[in-house]
């Protein structure tokens, strides 16, 4: 995969706390990362950061409204370590997908593996408690909980550091009454 990422994107190094793009910029590109972990978020009108997405190594994003409708974002990325990104215009990935079954293949599953992603992440707010967010957090991304500062997985999973860290606690707890 890397090897065709070379040949058609470009590396863009991204430094650690660096906002890469920012709100009102139309972006027109696909981001593979190659290195590193970045945080997709909003802003809300209390200035508050609200932490949307991660991603890191070996995982693809992009942004809905600037790819398919050529609008302006209302989110932030920012590199959480110093990062090696591969950047890819979206209308060079459509030219190679209509002239390459394989490209196109992939380029489906992508589209799919993130749309299920999205589902997952709404489904998270709407059926679980922000400790059974945090507990899948761990089990199912548990490179986050170690790479991300506290302050970004509390806005992720919806509170504050204080709150995450009483899961914290009461997890510690939980885990000393079994053993």
């Amino acid at each position: 995969m890397e090897s065709v990422l070379e040949m058609i994107g470009k590396i863009k190094e991204v430094k650690v706390n660096e906002i890469f793009i920012s709100q009102g910029a139309i972006c027109r590109s696909v981001y593979y990362v190659k290195k590193g972990i970045v945080r997709c978020f909003y802003i809300t009108e209390n200035a508050e950061e609200k932490t949307i997405f991660f991603r890191k190594e070996s995982e693809f994003f992009g942004i809905p409204e600037g790819l398919f409708e050529k609008k302006a974002t209302k989110q932030y990325w920012q590199a959480l370590e110093d990062c090696e990104l591969y950047e890819i215009g979206h209308d060079l990935i459509e030219k190679m997908s209509q002239d390459n079954v394989n490209i196109m293949k992939n380029r489906i599953e992508i589209i799919q593996k993130m749309t299920l992603q999205a589902v997952t992440r709404v489904e998270s707010f709407v059926l679980y408690s922000p400790l059974q967010r945090y507990q899948n957090l761990m089990h199912h991304q548990p490179e986050i909980v170690q790479r991300v500062a506290d302050k970004h997985i509390a806005s992720y999973i919806g509170v504050t550091p204080v709150s995450l860290s009483r899961i914290r606690k009461r997890l510690a707890k939980n885990l000393e009454h079994r053993n």
